[in-house]
């Protein structure tokens, strides 16, 4: 079926085009009987204006962008409805534009692809690693906004969780439990969310009167701890484990089921994120839920700031949320 045209709703109402035009575009110089007539018509025709035309009269697309890495990770799809749901609750479009590993995908996209982008902003997903391109969209004209808690800020506004005050949180829940021997399980010190969990156990080693001991401490600074490393650890007789994130955390009662461990009544664990996979291990993981949602939503209301006043905006925290299940043998605030 043809478009519907200016043109068509113009020759319907016996008008001109500029008439058409400006009746639909609310301009006062139309009648007010007139500029309902008109706009009766194209009701009825199934006018639709084209969004090029509209992105060339206002300068806006009413699309944002999300430039997504090509990893699978379950928080990604998290962050995408929440990103999703914000954009259609304001009435805006999304295009989403997957990532390709490498330096010469990072280097295309910031220098042909992203200059040619229908959008009006970019919500961007960073990719394990620190991108060595992608850091150039800060010195364009794009407005851009990072959802990124692995500290790669890249000069531009960005949203974050509170992963040293959530850990803190965890770990002090522990302790009030009466458990001194709190082991740290984690790894990959270089990036930024990995550290602030360590000394968010650290804070509350501190805050609970409890020396701390390298002995308790396995922290691999390039990679996760192996199930060997943290068999090893069992045998300085913990009476609590603080997990970095949930999937060693799954290792972790693995090999403490192996070694003849009561969950919890033996050893306390507790996780971070909440990921999907907490909920049913045995026992259901007690782990620090990541506000990815609410994280997705807080990006597209920044790059809108950035996008309406021109001016770019503070970073974001969204806080985490401490979800208590069998693993840490207390219920309280459930």
């Amino acid at each position: 079926m043809p478009r519907v045209t200016i043109a068509d709703i113009a020759k319907e109402a016996g008008v001109s085009k500029p008439t058409v035009s400006r009746a639909l575009n609310g301009h006062p110089d139309v009648g007010a009987e007139t500029r309902e007539r008109i706009q009766r018509i194209a009701a009825d025709l199934g006018y639709a204006p084209s969004a090029s035309a509209r992105s060339l009269r206002t300068g806006r697309h009413d699309t944002l962008g999300l430039l997504m890495p090509l990893q699978q990770w379950w928080g990604y799809s998290d962050i995408q409805y929440g990103i999703a749901e914000e954009s259609a609750r304001r009435g805006l479009h999304l295009m989403v534009h997957p990532l390709r590993p490498g330096e010469r995908a990072e280097r295309e996209f910031v220098t042909q692809t992203l200059p040619t982008l229908p959008v009006d902003g970019l919500i961007l997903l960073m990719p394990e690693g620190t991108p060595r391109h992608i850091g150039a969209i800060a010195h364009t004209s794009m407005p851009s906004v990072v959802i990124d808690d692995r500290g790669h800020r890249l000069d531009l506004p960005y949203v974050e969780s509170t992963n040293r005050a959530g850990f803190r949180e965890a770990v002090l829940h522990l302790v009030r439990h009466g458990r001194r021997r709190i082991a740290f399980v984690g790894g990959q010190l270089n990036d930024a969310f990995a550290q602030e969990r360590f000394e968010g156990y650290l804070d509350a080693l501190r805050e609970g009167g409890i020396p701390y001991d390298p002995a308790l401490t396995l922290l691999p600074a390039d990679r996760e701890p192996t199930a060997d490393e943290i068999t090893e650890l069992l045998g300085t007789d913990p009476d609590g484990l603080a997990v970095a994130w949930d999937e060693i955390a799954f290792s972790a009662l693995n090999a403490l089921h192996a070694a003849g461990h009561r969950v919890p009544e033996d050893v306390a664990v507790i996780g971070f994120d909440d990921s999907p996979i907490a909920r049913v291990m045995q026992p259901p993981l007690t782990t620090v839920r990541q506000p990815f949602r609410q994280m997705g939503a807080a990006a597209v209301r920044m790059l809108l700031d950035s996008i309406e006043h021109g001016r770019p905006p503070a970073h974001f925290t969204v806080p985490t949320e401490l979800v208590i299940r069998d693993s840490c043998g207390s219920h309280e605030n459930q």
